[in-house]
């Protein structure tokens, strides 16, 4: 029997599942986190006017760093 996508690990669709940096494993409790940098998306819309829009700018992030292939079957290595 052949292997596909959600046996072997390669499905990691950019539009599935909570948007994370990267498409990073999402940490609910921060006790557990064992990081010396971490990317945490922060929207501050106070400073434009009449305009509403910087609430989306941490989630754009997100939304376009899971362009990228990330893991074992990616093309881009971060490191």
């Amino acid at each position: 029997m052949s292997s596909h996508g959600y046996e072997s690990g390669r499905l990691n669709l950019p539009f599935v599942g909570i948007s994370t940096f990267g498409k990073s494993p999402l940490c609910l409790d921060w006790d557990k986190i064992d990081a010396d940098v971490a990317v945490v998306g922060a929207p501050f819309d106070f400073g434009t006017q009449w305009r509403a829009g910087a609430r989306f700018g941490p989630r754009s992030i997100r939304e376009a760093s899971t362009l990228f292939s990330f893991g074992h079957a990616g093309a881009y290595d971060h490191e």
